[in-house]
């Protein structure tokens, strides 16, 4: 069977229990640390440079769960040693939606940057309804055309009107190049073969003005998560939406996108939590 003939539902299943393995992570851990030890002496040097940025951005979380994570997660990726990541995976909690952390509000605007099948707005939804809140409003992006067409399936099935747009997040309005993947490897890239459009979803929501405020945000977006935030600038600084985004693809997100969001608004609490058995899936919450 063709990998993107994959069911939704055995995605689903699937994913979460490679994510949620401790022995698949040790033993991919095993083969880094034998076969990558080039870019293992290249985190270290980096984030050994970059020590006083982790320290400011360490002394800025809100709670000490979050700073020993954030520490710890560091010196996994320098390592690729268990010790340092096995004691913060949040393997029974959702990514994007910590239930200790996100509780669903009254009138609910949720936006999914990088919406792939549409799982997080259904969950979101599940969320609030679970809560005794009424069904939230989903504006949902995903560039890839074979995930946008198991969205534009899956969400009208359950989601009331949910809006839903073929095209990317980034900083500016234009066309990137795309390298389309299976599930959620599809990604912009100079390399890519495909294009896609993008727009900054400041100039998108502007286009909706119907829309109540925007009140959640979540992004993961393959590497372009600065760029959709860049994009956000003014949604952010007008509403303060809660954002959920990863900081994970490269090493410098995990100090950038905390010193940009804090920087352009100190109001925020910021969390961090993981959610998988090796280094993806590291969330930054602004609530």
């Amino acid at each position: 069977m063709p990998l993107k003939a994959i069911p939704f539902h055995l995605y689903v299943f699937t994913s979460a229990a490679i994510s949620d393995s401790k022995a698949i992570g040790a033993i991919g851990d095993a083969f880094y640390r034998r076969a990558a030890k080039d870019r293992l002496r290249a985190a270290r040097a980096f984030y050994e440079a970059n020590a006083a940025r982790v320290e400011r951005i360490t002394s800025f979380l809100a709670d000490e769960k979050s700073r020993d994570a954030y520490r710890a997660l560091i010196q996994y990726r320098c390592t690729r040693e268990r010790r340092y990541i096995d004691p913060h995976m949040d393997k029974k909690k959702t990514a994007y939606l910590d239930k200790e952390l996100v509780l669903p509000g009254e009138s609910e605007l949720f936006v999914d940057a990088g919406g792939l099948q549409g799982l997080s707005s259904l969950r979101f939804q599940a969320r609030c309804i679970a809560a005794g809140r009424p069904a939230p409003q989903c504006v949902v992006f995903e560039p890839d055309p074979f995930n946008f067409a198991q969205l534009e399936k899956n969400l009208p099935r359950f989601l009331k009107q949910p809006q839903c747009f073929q095209m990317g997040l980034g900083a500016a309005r234009g066309q990137c190049n795309f390298r389309g993947g299976v599930f959620s490897y599809s990604k912009i890239d100079p390399t890519g073969k495909g294009a896609i459009e993008v727009d900054t979803l400041d100039h998108v929501l502007e286009g909706l003005p119907e829309l109540p405020p925007v009140t959640y945000i979540k992004i993961d977006v393959e590497g372009a998560d600065l760029d959709v935030l860049y994009g956000a600038r003014q949604t952010i600084l007008k509403h303060r939406p809660r954002i959920a985004v990863s900081i994970y693809h490269s090493r410098e997100h995990m100090l950038a996108i905390p010193e940009y969001l804090r920087a352009l608004c100190p109001a925020y609490e910021f969390y961090v939590r993981h959610y998988s058995c090796n280094e993806g899936e590291t969330i930054l919450y602004c609530l």
